[in-house]
């Protein structure tokens, strides 16, 4: 600033006092500028998508607070380093088409790795076609979530699809083991002494039923005719089950006994076409712990069975080639206005990170198999389809134990 005390002629003091306004004039400008700036600084930093500012030479020139989240780079840090350096899972052809040809390019669901995870992003990439300025604009959004969500409503189409084929498969099942169960019995009945008309016809024939059952016991008939009744009842029972499974569901409350429910779960799960290729489940043992004092409690039959065969499932999928011989506890109980079935295995157990993301959807721990929405859907039929909770207790070495908690 000018000190117009020391001038002794009016002309000098114009002059100055003209000087000392165009400086304050300046600082103002630039005030507001710098205003500006920090402004637009916010503006590119509140935003959820990474920013990435760059000049011809793929410098970086911009580097928003969420590619210094993704990163662990700071902008100082940033600022005209290669891009190349600093992401190196972007195309950096992308960014000089945008360039050359002055026009926005886009790519969407590209592999991306984010905070260490690995998930899917939208680029899009903008090229400054200002005057005087050449470079881009890169925008990166993070869409995993919105893939994952597309994924499972694939996914739940497929399931709906396969439940309705296996529906019908066992509708059309069902009719010829009636048939074979019903034969069966008239067989067993028309080889019985007790039955007049069967000593009517044999005698007719002169033959003596005695010596005619004798041979039949002689030879084992019997005992391959009651094996053969007893396979298709069995196989009755697990086309039932099925039928009461794959049912499609309309929100239907009604009361149920958790014990019987959860025995033909169990029963089907021994029958699971998926799990045998990799554990017979028949080999498992399983303890049954019951109080046969618990009410019946208002749930959706099929979708609570869903939830215990995926806890089972994943279960037995642990324990595959253990040393110690495989345990599934399951007990049945009521505590104060609550029911609860616990499933308890003897398996390695979890590590606290799984253990923490185990209802995540999309996480799952089998390199080839597996969906990872098993337990995610499982906990949203709990929490949010019965008002109840889902919760796991585990350590490395001690197994795991799922406890579903259903109000009553």
């Amino acid at each position: 600033e000018i000190d117009t005390s020391d001038l002794g002629f009016r002309e000098f003091e114009e002059i100055a006092i003209s000087a000392n306004r165009m400086i304050e004039r300046r600082r103002q400008a630039q005030k507001e500028m710098q205003g500006l700036r920090d402004l637009l600084k916010n503006i590119i930093d509140s935003m959820p998508s990474i920013l990435v500012g760059v000049d011809p030479m793929m410098r970086v020139t911009q580097w928003n607070l969420e590619a210094q989240k993704v990163t662990g780079i700071d902008p100082e840090m940033a600022q005209g380093q290669a891009l190349s350096t600093l992401l190196p899972q972007f195309d950096i052809q992308m960014a000089r088409d945008a360039i050359n040809q002055k026009k926005t390019c886009k790519k969407s669901k590209v592999i991306f790795v984010l905070h260490k995870d690995k998930g899917y992003v939208d680029i899009t990439v903008y090229p400054l076609t200002a005057e005087g300025m050449e470079g881009a604009v890169i925008r990166i959004d993070d869409v995993t979530e919105k893939v994952r969500a597309e994924e499972m409503m694939i996914q739940s189409e497929k399931m709906l699809t396969v439940g309705g084929l296996a529906a019908g498969m066992a509708h059309e099942l069902n009719n010829p083991l009636a048939g074979i169960v019903q034969n069966i019995q008239v067989i067993m009945n028309r080889l019985s002494g007790n039955l007049p008309q069967n000593h009517q016809t044999a005698s007719g024939l002169q033959i003596r039923l005695e010596t005619l059952n004798a041979y039949i016991q002689d030879r084992g008939i019997d005992r391959m005719l009651l094996s053969a009744k007893e396979s298709a009842l069995r196989a009755s029972q697990i086309i039932k089950n099925m039928l009461s499974f794959s049912r499609k569901s309309e929100d239907c409350f009604a009361h149920a006994d958790l014990r019987e429910l959860t025995d033909n779960t169990i029963e089907l799960l021994k029958n699971d076409y998926d799990l045998k290729h990799q554990y017979d489940f028949k080999q498992l043992q399983i303890r049954r712990e019951y109080d046969p004092h618990i009410p019946e409690v208002r749930c959706e039959y099929s979708k609570i069975q869903q939830v215990i065969l995926n806890i089972l499932k994943n279960a037995a999928y642990a324990m595959i080639g253990q040393d110690n011989a495989p345990l599934i506890v399951v007990r049945v109980y009521q505590n104060r206005n609550k029911a609860f079935i616990e499933i308890e295995d003897n398996g390695p157990g979890m590590e606290q990170e799984i253990r923490e993301r185990v209802f995540e959807p999309f996480f799952t721990t089998k390199s080839k198999s597996g969906t990872g929405l098993g337990l995610s859907i499982s906990y949203f039929i709990i929490t949010s389809n019965h008002n109840g909770t889902l919760e796991v207790e585990s350590t490395p070495g001690n197994g795991s134990r799922f406890i579903i908690g259903l109000p009553l």
